[in-house]
Protein backbone atom coordinates (compact mmCIF):
# COMPACT_ATOMS: atom_id res chain seq x y z
CA UNK A 1 0.00 0.00 0.00
CA UNK A 2 2.51 2.42 0.84
CA UNK A 3 4.44 1.94 -2.44
CA UNK A 4 1.60 2.51 -4.60
CA UNK A 5 0.57 5.84 -1.90
CA UNK A 6 4.07 7.02 -3.27
CA UNK A 7 3.58 6.66 -7.17
CA UNK A 8 0.53 8.53 -6.52
CA UNK A 9 2.38 11.42 -4.78
CA UNK A 10 5.37 11.22 -7.22
CA UNK A 11 2.78 11.45 -10.22
CA UNK A 12 0.87 14.06 -8.74
CA UNK A 13 -0.42 17.07 -10.46
CA UNK A 14 1.01 19.38 -8.08
CA UNK A 15 4.44 17.27 -7.97
CA UNK A 16 4.51 17.69 -11.76
CA UNK A 17 3.58 21.15 -12.20
CA UNK A 18 6.14 22.27 -9.57
CA UNK A 19 9.08 19.71 -11.32
CA UNK A 20 8.04 21.86 -14.77
CA UNK A 21 8.35 25.29 -12.91
CA UNK A 22 11.68 24.06 -11.33
CA UNK A 23 13.22 23.12 -14.52
CA UNK A 24 11.75 25.71 -16.75
CA UNK A 25 13.29 28.38 -13.71
CA UNK A 26 16.64 26.64 -14.27
CA UNK A 27 16.61 26.56 -18.29
CA UNK A 28 16.17 30.84 -17.73
CA UNK A 29 19.16 30.56 -15.70
CA UNK A 30 21.49 28.72 -18.18
CA UNK A 31 19.73 30.53 -20.97
CA UNK A 32 20.26 34.17 -19.50
CA UNK A 33 24.04 34.68 -19.77
CA UNK A 34 22.83 33.69 -23.89
CA UNK A 35 20.12 36.18 -24.08
CA UNK A 36 21.87 39.08 -22.55
CA UNK A 37 24.96 37.96 -25.19
CA UNK A 38 23.04 37.91 -28.19
CA UNK A 39 21.59 41.54 -27.26
CA UNK A 40 24.86 43.13 -27.76
CA UNK A 41 25.05 45.05 -30.75
CA UNK A 42 29.00 46.13 -30.74
CA UNK A 43 30.12 48.72 -32.86
CA UNK A 44 34.09 48.61 -34.11
CA UNK A 45 33.67 52.49 -34.69
CA UNK A 46 36.68 54.47 -33.26
CA UNK A 47 39.56 53.70 -30.92
CA UNK A 48 40.48 50.38 -29.30
CA UNK A 49 43.43 49.36 -27.58
CA UNK A 50 44.69 45.70 -27.34
CA UNK A 51 46.95 43.74 -25.30
CA UNK A 52 48.14 40.27 -27.12
CA UNK A 53 50.82 37.11 -26.24
CA UNK A 54 52.37 35.64 -29.27
CA UNK A 55 53.54 31.69 -29.85
CA UNK A 56 54.37 29.64 -33.12
CA UNK A 57 57.49 28.87 -35.07
CA UNK A 58 60.51 30.88 -36.09
CA UNK A 59 62.42 29.99 -39.09
CA UNK A 60 65.40 32.00 -38.93
CA UNK A 61 68.77 31.08 -40.12
CA UNK A 62 71.98 32.46 -41.93
CA UNK A 63 72.37 29.56 -44.23
CA UNK A 64 70.07 26.85 -45.64
CA UNK A 65 69.03 23.50 -44.02
CA UNK A 66 68.95 25.11 -40.65
CA UNK A 67 66.21 24.54 -38.53
CA UNK A 68 63.17 26.43 -37.00
CA UNK A 69 62.61 26.51 -33.47
CA UNK A 70 59.81 27.82 -30.70
CA UNK A 71 58.90 31.58 -30.42
CA UNK A 72 56.77 33.10 -27.88
CA UNK A 73 56.19 36.97 -26.91
CA UNK A 74 54.25 39.62 -26.16
CA UNK A 75 52.50 42.84 -27.73
CA UNK A 76 50.36 45.60 -27.69
CA UNK A 77 48.32 47.32 -30.31
CA UNK A 78 46.47 50.44 -30.88
CA UNK A 79 43.36 50.30 -33.74
CA UNK A 80 40.96 52.96 -35.22
CA UNK A 81 37.64 51.79 -36.70
CA UNK A 82 37.08 53.87 -40.01
CA UNK A 83 34.35 52.44 -40.72
CA UNK A 84 32.14 48.71 -39.32
CA UNK A 85 34.09 46.73 -41.80
CA UNK A 86 37.65 48.33 -42.50
CA UNK A 87 40.11 49.55 -39.44
CA UNK A 88 43.62 51.10 -39.33
CA UNK A 89 45.95 49.33 -36.91
CA UNK A 90 49.36 49.50 -35.44
CA UNK A 91 50.92 46.75 -33.31
CA UNK A 92 54.36 46.04 -31.51
CA UNK A 93 55.68 42.88 -30.05
CA UNK A 94 58.77 41.53 -28.68
CA UNK A 95 59.04 38.03 -29.32
CA UNK A 96 62.54 35.34 -28.55
CA UNK A 97 63.51 31.90 -29.95
CA UNK A 98 66.17 29.90 -30.82
CA UNK A 99 67.92 29.15 -33.83
CA UNK A 100 71.17 27.88 -35.62
CA UNK A 101 71.58 31.58 -37.12
CA UNK A 102 75.24 31.32 -37.09
CA UNK A 103 76.45 27.96 -37.22
CA UNK A 104 74.69 26.52 -33.81
CA UNK A 105 71.95 27.51 -31.31
CA UNK A 106 71.51 31.06 -30.75
CA UNK A 107 69.36 32.61 -28.39
CA UNK A 108 68.00 35.70 -29.73
CA UNK A 109 64.87 38.19 -29.62
CA UNK A 110 62.91 40.39 -32.37
CA UNK A 111 61.36 43.54 -32.24
CA UNK A 112 58.32 43.72 -34.57
CA UNK A 113 56.12 46.93 -35.43
CA UNK A 114 53.18 46.01 -37.92
CA UNK A 115 51.00 48.47 -39.85
CA UNK A 116 48.10 47.36 -41.91
CA UNK A 117 44.67 47.04 -42.54
CA UNK A 118 41.70 44.89 -41.00
CA UNK A 119 38.74 43.96 -42.69
CA UNK A 120 35.98 42.35 -40.73
CA UNK A 121 32.49 40.32 -41.23
CA UNK A 122 29.05 41.05 -39.90
CA UNK A 123 28.89 44.29 -38.71
CA UNK A 124 26.96 44.92 -35.47
CA UNK A 125 27.44 40.94 -34.70
CA UNK A 126 28.44 39.89 -31.35
CA UNK A 127 31.33 37.30 -33.02
CA UNK A 128 33.17 38.61 -36.12
CA UNK A 129 35.42 36.83 -38.24
CA UNK A 130 38.57 39.09 -39.27
CA UNK A 131 41.52 39.14 -41.93
CA UNK A 132 44.38 41.24 -41.74
CA UNK A 133 47.41 42.48 -44.06
CA UNK A 134 50.33 45.08 -43.87
CA UNK A 135 53.36 45.76 -43.28
CA UNK A 136 56.11 44.10 -40.83
CA UNK A 137 58.82 46.18 -39.40
CA UNK A 138 61.60 43.75 -37.52
CA UNK A 139 64.98 44.49 -35.68
CA UNK A 140 66.57 40.82 -34.88
CA UNK A 141 69.78 41.02 -32.06
CA UNK A 142 71.57 38.36 -30.90
CA UNK A 143 75.15 38.14 -29.16
CA UNK A 144 77.61 36.11 -30.47
CA UNK A 145 80.86 34.51 -29.06
CA UNK A 146 83.81 33.99 -31.25
CA UNK A 147 86.59 31.18 -30.97
CA UNK A 148 88.66 33.57 -28.85
CA UNK A 149 85.69 34.42 -26.60
CA UNK A 150 84.84 37.66 -27.46
CA UNK A 151 81.48 38.67 -27.95
CA UNK A 152 79.87 40.78 -30.30
CA UNK A 153 76.11 42.45 -30.67
CA UNK A 154 74.36 41.30 -34.05
CA UNK A 155 71.48 43.30 -35.05
CA UNK A 156 69.93 43.87 -38.55
CA UNK A 157 66.75 45.24 -39.97
CA UNK A 158 64.44 44.58 -42.48
CA UNK A 159 60.86 45.12 -43.68
CA UNK A 160 58.75 42.02 -44.74
CA UNK A 161 54.51 41.50 -44.89
CA UNK A 162 52.66 39.86 -42.46
CA UNK A 163 48.99 38.18 -42.75
CA UNK A 164 46.36 37.00 -40.41
CA UNK A 165 43.06 35.74 -40.34
CA UNK A 166 40.89 34.97 -37.03
CA UNK A 167 37.81 35.74 -35.16
CA UNK A 168 36.70 38.37 -32.32
CA UNK A 169 33.81 37.86 -29.80
CA UNK A 170 32.61 40.65 -27.86
CA UNK A 171 31.75 39.90 -24.20
CA UNK A 172 30.49 43.57 -23.32
CA UNK A 173 30.53 46.49 -25.91
CA UNK A 174 33.30 47.70 -24.83
CA UNK A 175 35.32 44.31 -24.22
CA UNK A 176 36.08 41.63 -26.80
CA UNK A 177 38.79 38.76 -26.97
CA UNK A 178 40.36 37.98 -30.19
CA UNK A 179 42.35 35.08 -31.19
CA UNK A 180 44.21 34.57 -35.13
CA UNK A 181 46.73 32.54 -36.65
CA UNK A 182 49.70 34.52 -37.97
CA UNK A 183 52.09 34.86 -41.04
CA UNK A 184 55.20 37.01 -41.13
CA UNK A 185 58.70 36.65 -43.91
CA UNK A 186 61.08 38.88 -44.80
CA UNK A 187 65.07 39.18 -45.04
CA UNK A 188 67.63 40.39 -43.28
CA UNK A 189 70.39 42.41 -44.79
CA UNK A 190 70.83 45.87 -43.03
CA UNK A 191 73.37 44.22 -40.37
CA UNK A 192 75.53 46.05 -37.37
CA UNK A 193 78.23 44.39 -35.32
CA UNK A 194 78.73 46.15 -31.86
CA UNK A 195 77.00 49.29 -33.80
CA UNK A 196 78.76 49.56 -36.51
CA UNK A 197 77.70 48.80 -39.94
CA UNK A 198 78.59 45.00 -41.97
CA UNK A 199 78.55 42.99 -44.51
CA UNK A 200 77.25 39.80 -44.02
CA UNK A 201 75.36 37.54 -45.83
CA UNK A 202 71.27 38.12 -46.23
CA UNK A 203 69.45 35.95 -43.79
CA UNK A 204 65.72 34.86 -44.42
CA UNK A 205 62.99 34.93 -41.34
CA UNK A 206 59.39 33.58 -41.34
CA UNK A 207 57.21 32.91 -38.47
CA UNK A 208 54.01 30.62 -38.82
CA UNK A 209 51.55 31.32 -35.23
CA UNK A 210 48.74 32.11 -33.22
CA UNK A 211 48.02 35.60 -31.33
CA UNK A 212 45.77 35.50 -28.46
CA UNK A 213 44.39 38.42 -27.02
CA UNK A 214 41.96 40.99 -25.04
CA UNK A 215 40.29 44.51 -26.61
CA UNK A 216 39.07 47.69 -24.81
CA UNK A 217 36.71 49.82 -26.75
CA UNK A 218 37.32 53.31 -26.18
CA UNK A 219 33.43 54.23 -26.34
CA UNK A 220 31.29 57.09 -24.92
Amino acid sequence: MSFNLFIAHRDSPMHISVRRAALTFVAVLLAAPAVGAQALSPSTLGLSAAVHGVGGRMNTAIYSGASGSAAFGFGGEIAYGASPRLSLVGRVARISSKSEIITESTDYAMLQGDLGLRWMQSPGARVRAFAEAGLALRRLGFEYADSAGVVSDFSAFNGGATVSAGVMVFRTDKMSVEAAGTYTTGNFSTWKVNGQAASLAQMTSEMLGVRVGVRYWFKK
